[in-house]
């Protein structure tokens, strides 16, 4: 007779599912996706019917919107005075400034300063400051939001959304396949625009149904999920149980593999978990006066799938299969009738024993790998993921729409990352050609919708940019190495500089070709004294490049390039594009994703400790840009 081993499992290593999922990489955001004659008179009739039925008195009423913020405001001060203590209310209060907008608003200021004043409200509460988030501050900030845009469209008495509207209709007529990523700016500006008037419903539909597939995919390969997971197991229990009326002592020692496979899936992602052991009992059976010499081999073979989706993980499946084989070595007591006496009832029951153990491990192995499930806690192993949506409500971004699926080779996450208004991609995501442990891909569209939230008409300064944004391709290390050389003095240009970000496209993001040009458009430049009052495109452009030990990097082509428009410049003007060449030559480094992605070595994932990854492929094409690491 036999007990069987106990914690056979540990599922915490599946953690590495969820700290994988949350990974999210913020580039500056070419071509988009070909659609069809079909889809464009399909949107171009859309709008035709808006035009039909536009009417300037339906327009958002400017005092509604007016009343709305004061009740905002009045909700957000409320909040402070009973949520918190009085230095951290008065700070809070010092930070949101409220009292310019709300003066504005009762003394009956002319519209275009209450405008003004609700654009800087809404600017001040995009970022990344610790409460942010917090519903009574994001309420007052789509307030603030929906003020200044309903004083717009009034102001011009809705003759800005009729022209956006044949606008859009000329674009979408003069458009053969691919829609450039500045056409593609332009939609999403102008579809923004009808979707505040509050009669553009149907149109924003049409051009979400176009435009709508995922524009973010985070893959994990096979290679990094068997990397976590498979590996053997050697474990050695001691065995403390009664069974018919017997009690037993012993030991059991059990040696097996734990392994995962992807399964092929569309509606959720499935992760089949296998664990196969072999195991050996050595135990000593206690009935009266009689002890039972026995050992026991036996066979586990165990199979569950775990099914992943944007509402968690579940468990499918009951795959539980035990054989045990027990054999009775001795029967010890002094007197020799008792013995064979005792090896006659031990046969008779063995069967049944056989039974009773057989059972009692196949519900305690299921119940074990049951018990570890249920610890699977998003909430409590995915900081991070809770973290990141934090950051994106800080920033006034919707939470991405997932996808999850898989196949034989790769567990997918497809995300589509777009407020209400705003487009997605419209061709699917490019195949990976490479073996990797985890593949990202963005398309033009996330980060064009990302930066049109967050930066379009702000003004930033060097400083703010780099807390908001971070250093493209650099980590903390280097960082603080810039901020200490600049204490030194070593830092040949010291005043930091000041931009206005263009409303239309702030940051330049296209991938194609083979190329990733990155970059920044404003309608201001200020570098201490100096003003540049004119349209500006600041632009870097890199190429992959392997290195001698495989890793494959974005090497900048070429000098930061500032274009003006072809505007002309006077002397002085002319004289800051070397300023701006010198400023910008730090935002964009020579080298991008050169740094090494090393596992802690103190990481909750064992097998994965300390091991490092690098970028193995780097793919640009088609709107999407494609990072592979191994």
């Amino acid at each position: 007779m036999h007990a069987p081993p106990f914690r056979v499992f540990s599922m915490s290593r599946f953690g590495f599912l969820t700290t994988l999922v949350c990974l999210f990489l913020w580039t500056p955001a070419a071509t988009y996706g070909q659609f069809s004659e079909q889809d464009r008179d399909r949107l171009i009739e859309t709008i035709d019917s808006i035009e039909a039925t536009f009417d300037s008195e339906r327009l958002p009423d400017v005092d509604a919107a007016k009343a709305d913020l004061v009740g905002k405001v009045a909700a957000v001060e409320q909040y402070f005075r009973r949520a918190t203590d009085a230095d951290n209310r008065d700070a809070w209060l010092e930070f949101l400034d409220l009292e310019p907008l709300s003066n504005a608003i009762q003394s009956s200021s002319a519209d275009s300063v209450v405008m003004v004043e609700a654009k800087k409200l809404r600017d001040r509460l995009i970022g990344m400051t610790p409460g942010l988030e917090l519903n009574v501050v994001r309420n007052l900030r789509e307030s603030a939001l929906h003020l200044s845009q309903a004083i717009s469209l009034d102001t011009t008495k809705g003759k800005r959304v009729v022209a956006s509207l044949a606008a859009l209709k000329k674009m979408l007529s003069q458009i053969k396949k691919t829609p450039t990523t500045d056409q593609f700016a332009q939609i999403g500006f102008f579809v923004g625009t009808i979707e505040s008037s509050g009669q553009g419903d149907d149109l924003v539909r049409a051009f979400r149904e176009v435009f709508g597939k995922p524009n973010v995919a985070l893959l994990v390969g096979k290679p990094l999920l068997q990397k976590a997971v498979d590996r053997e197991l050697t474990r050695e229990e001691p065995v403390r149980q009664t069974i018919l009326g017997t009690r037993i002592v012993g030991k059991a020692t059990m040696t097996g593999t734990v392994s995962a496979n992807l399964v092929p899936s569309t509606d959720s992602a499935k992760i089949e978990i296998g664990f196969k052991a072999k195991f050996a009992s050595d135990n000593t059976g206690y009935n009266g006066p009689v002890r039972v010499l026995t050992t026991g081999t036996g066979e586990i073979d165990l199979a569950r799938t775990l099914n992943i989706d944007s509402s968690g993980f579940h468990l499918s499946g009951n795959k539980t299969d035990v054989e045990l084989n027990t054999t009775i070595n001795a029967i010890c007591h002094k007197m020799e009738l008792v013995r064979k006496l005792a090896w006659k009832a031990a046969r008779r029951q063995k069967p049944k024993a056989d039974r009773i153990a057989t059972q009692r491990l196949k519900r305690q192995i299921s119940q074990q790998f049951e018990d570890e499930a249920r610890n699977l806690n998003l909430d409590s192993q995915s900081g991070f993921l809770d973290e990141s949506g934090t950051n994106l409500k800080r920033l006034s971004l919707p939470a991405p729409i997932q996808a999850w699926s898989s196949s034989e080779q790769v567990l997918a996450i497809d995300s589509l990352f777009r407020a209400d208004h705003q487009l997605g991609s419209v061709d699917p995501r490019p195949a990976v050609g490479e073996t990797f442990d985890v593949a990202l891909q963005i398309h033009e569209s996330a980060v064009e919708n990302a930066c049109a939230t967050v930066l379009a008409g702000r003004t930033m300064n060097e400083k703010k940019l780099d807390e908001l944004l971070g250093k493209i391709g650099r980590g903390a290390e280097e960082a603080a190495a810039d901020v200490a050389t600049e204490k030194d003095g070593e830092s040949a240009d010291e005043e930091p500089f000041e931009i206005v970000f263009s409303p239309l496209r702030p940051i330049v993001f296209e991938a194609r070709d083979q190329t990733v040009r990155v970059g920044v458009r404003g309608r201001r430049f200020t570098k201490g004294t100096r003003v540049l009052q004119k349209a500006l495109e600041v632009t870097a452009t890199y190429k992959p490049s392997k290195l001698e030990d495989g890793t494959v990097v974005l090497k900048r082509d070429g000098k930061v390039q500032v274009d003006f428009g072809g505007n002309k410049l006077s002397i002085s003007e002319a004289g800051m594009k070397p300023v701006i060449e010198k400023s910008f030559g730090k935002v964009f480094p020579d080298v991008i994703l050169e740094r090494v992605i090393k596992i802690a070595e103190d990481a909750e994932m064992e097998s994965l400790r300390g091991m490092e990854f690098r970028p193995g492929l780097i793919q640009a094409d088609g709107g999407w840009l494609t990072i592979a690491i191994r």
